[in-house]
Parts: structure tokens; C-alpha cells; sequence
């Protein structure tokens, strides 16, 4: 499914604040939503590692804003543990 360009922008603008108060060096890159309009991806990038993260597309509409950054946050935590 292709997103309008207006849609993009908002959910960028709901997004990029929250990454950069996670790490002020994450960059967004891109948003998407899969054919099925099941999932919402977002790809950001730290340095040279890009990072995708998931969400719910219906959830992502409705959820407050804390608790879409709790759960960036724990998007983030995992997929940039370094084990």
C-alpha cells in the first residue's frame, strides 16, 4: 500500500522526535505499510546499521504517544543490543 505523501509526513513528525530522544544520531529513513495494511515499518538508520521497526497499523493510529515510545524504546533496546 502506498502511503500519501501527507501521511508520511505525520507520522514522520510523530516519529522522529521520539528516535532522536532515544539517540540523537538515529536517522529515519522511510515508512511503509505492507499490502495487507496489517503492519506499519519504519526504517531508521544509526550510523551505518539500518533498523526496521514494526508496528501494528491500526494500533499505530490509535496508541498514545507514550506508549509508542515505550515501545520504540523497546524496538530500539533490543535490536541495538550488543551481546
Amino acid at each position: 500500500m502506498q502511503l500519501t505523501a501527507e501521511r508520511r509526513a505525520r507520522i514522520r513528525q510523530r516519529l522522529e522526535p521520539i528516535l532522536k530522544a532515544c539517540n540523537p544520531e538515529l536517522e529515519f529513513i522511510a515508512v511503509f505499510v505492507d499490502s495487507s495494511r496489517e503492519n506499519l515499518g519504519v526504517v531508521a538508520q544509526l550510523d551505518e546499521q539500518p533498523l526496521l521497526l514494526k508496528f501494528g497499523w491500526v494500533d499505530f493510529i490509535s496508541i498514545p504517544d507514550k506508549l509508542l515510545r515505550e515501545q520504540v524504546t523497546a524496538q530500539l533496546n533490543k535490536k541495538l543490543r550488543r551481546d
